[in-house]
């Protein structure tokens, strides 16, 4: 089957693939050749590409997967991939989002601000994620 990966402004996977695991909106789906034609909304998480005993990990943030004739295509939010960043930095830059967050609920910011933070908490966790499955 074929698979993309992209985002309004980048294609992170573009390939045929065996088989895929998701992160959809209420957890995982895994996808197989010959799937059932499906549209989903995606949630933040980690989306995995096999082919060839490879496996091509993507951190991907919301969006929607569209499947239909043995063709996967995730329209991505946003997207990153591990190169240019390691466990440790994610980690930490989590934590202080998490801080942050604390610090506006308790101060009682505005709900604007609170979900702005709560998509980079989301977005954070799923780079964590990234390095931790590796």
């Amino acid at each position: 089957m074929q698979v993309k990966v992209v985002t309004p402004d980048k294609s992170f996977f573009d390939g045929k693939a065996e088989s895929c695991v998701l992160p959809a909106f209420d957890g995982e789906v895994g996808i197989l050749p010959g799937h059932a034609p499906m549209i989903a909304r995606m949630g933040h998480g980690v989306a995995r590409v096999s082919e060839g005993g490879k496996t091509t990990r993507v951190a991907v943030y919301g969006g929607f997967v569209k499947i239909q004739d043995d063709e996967v295509v995730v329209l991505a939010g946003g997207a990153a991939t591990a190169e240019g960043s390691d466990k440790a930095s994610a980690e930490k830059e989590l934590s202080a989002l998490r801080d942050e967050l604390t610090k506006a609920r308790d101060g009682k910011a505005s709900s604007v601000v609170i979900a702005d933070l709560e998509e980079k908490v989301a977005r954070g966790r799923a780079l964590v994620a990234l390095h931790t499955n590796a």
